[in-house]
């Protein structure tokens, strides 16, 4: 069969790199470009959706011909995709893990929502739409992702109803030696307690979150919250502008009112008498004196397209 012991050798060598190349074809290491940030994965891994557009792009000839316009094989090998990278990362770990998990702070669901389209993962685009619904309550999505004209006629509910407190703990802002005619109200603080995707979306920018570490869930609550300004008026504005109403409020005590056994004067009595006078006619000792906490409920119900509603329920009738 071969006619020389060099012929068997080449022979055999041939079968051995074909052997390899059809056994590591799936692993092999592939190396990405997006929009600047590198990664390295699988080629098995990109291929976990065989209707995605790396299966295209991996496929070379025509159909990697297609996307030429946004994509190139750089001189090194590595594959370039003119596209967001940072928002990449959600896209390999969803192929990697076949799951899709986004902070609480996460805002940028509706650019991953476009990243998705673009690399035709479907099974992504479907786990998006909660997180997406919840941030967009009335741009809400049908559980395959997408939207169209009986959208609202699938989901009627179009915002979130729920609880939200505000709180806030005050005093008067009072002159030097306590001598003001006008005594200001002083806010040390507003503080937001609630659903943390709800309160998101009733003080979008203005709420502060660096208090709340980033967790799963979206049905999540947290009392770590609290507004970038100290404006309670803006604060009972925003609320009615979104929906919600007043149902419950309760303030503790002024500290000057409370019983003598623990007022702010009987706890200082250990004071020299000077030293206590000298508090007294201080502006920060009067501020101490009316301290005060108070806290207000507010409660949106959900919100129902009512047209929708009223159609929904309609008897039909029969035509003559």
């Amino acid at each position: 069969m071969f006619n020389t012991l060099q012929q068997y050798w080449c022979c055999h060598q041939s079968l051995e790199v074909i052997g390899a190349a059809m056994s590591s074809d799936d692993s092999e290491i592939v190396r990405l470009n997006v929009g600047g940030s590198l990664y390295t994965t699988c080629r098995k891994t990109l291929l976990k959706d065989p209707n995605s557009i790396f299966a295209q792009l991996l496929a070379g000839g025509e159909e990697a011909a297609r996307h030429e316009a946004y994509s190139a094989t750089l001189s090194d090998g590595t594959l370039f995709i003119d596209r967001d990278g940072p928002l990449f990362t959600y896209v390999l770990d969803y192929l990697r893990s076949g799951r899709l998990v986004l902070s609480d702070n996460f805002r940028e669901t509706a650019r991953l929502r476009e990243e998705i389209i673009f690399y035709q993962l479907n099974g992504m685009l479907r786990m998006i739409a909660p997180y997406y619904n919840v941030r967009y309550p009335n741009k809400a999505l049908l559980t395959n992702g997408t939207t169209s004209a009986t959208a609202l006629t699938a989901n009627p509910v179009t915002e979130s109803g729920g609880y939200i407190t505000i709180g806030y703990r005050g005093t008067f802002a009072f002159g030097r030696d306590g001598q003001a005619d006008v005594k200001f109200r002083k806010l040390h603080r507003i503080l937001v307690c609630g659903k943390a995707a709800l309160c998101r979306e009733v003080f979008g920018d203005t709420l502060n979150e660096s208090r709340d570490p980033d967790r799963e869930g979206i049905e999540r609550y947290t009392s770590r919250l609290y507004l970038k300004h100290q404006c309670l008026e803006k604060a009972c504005d925003t609320m009615t502008e979104k929906g919600f109403k007043l149902v419950a409020t309760c303030s503790s005590g002024a500290n000057g009112l409370a019983t003598p056994g623990h007022s702010l004067i009987a706890s200082q009595s250990n004071c020299s008498q000077q030293e206590l006078m000298n508090q007294r006619n201080s502006g920060d000792y009067e501020e101490q004196r009316w301290a005060h906490y108070t806290e207000y409920v507010f409660y949106r119900e959900p919100q129902v397209n009512s047209a929708l509603a009223y159609r929904r329920v309609q008897p039909s009738v029969p035509r003559p």
